[in-house]
């Protein structure tokens, strides 16, 4: 699926926010069912490319992988690139 740049950037920060804003840093995490919640059932599908993007970028990491599907947690090291991002 190709998205186009705002909607790739809009998901991007919907998903970064979605980590900021739940504390999801050294302790917390988010699971990836939680992260693509909350976004258009038409840009659903390229949720895994972004997040894949933003493993790259090192904005985000994989905290592991539990019970319930993959888990996400911002990269503390890059806090002011993930806040430049957000705000």
């Amino acid at each position: 699926m190709k998205l186009s740049h705002e909607d790739h950037m809009l998901l991007k920060k919907h998903i970064v926010k979605k980590l900021y804003a739940n504390k999801a840093f050294r302790k917390g995490h988010l699971l990836k069912e939680r992260l693509s919640s909350g976004i258009p059932p038409h840009l659903r599908g390229a949720t895994d490319n972004v997040l894949r993007e933003l493993e790259r970028e090192k904005l985000v990491v994989l905290y592991g992988k539990t019970k319930y599907g993959p888990a996400y947690q911002l990269n503390i090291k890059k806090l002011q690139e993930i806040e430049k991002l957000i705000f």
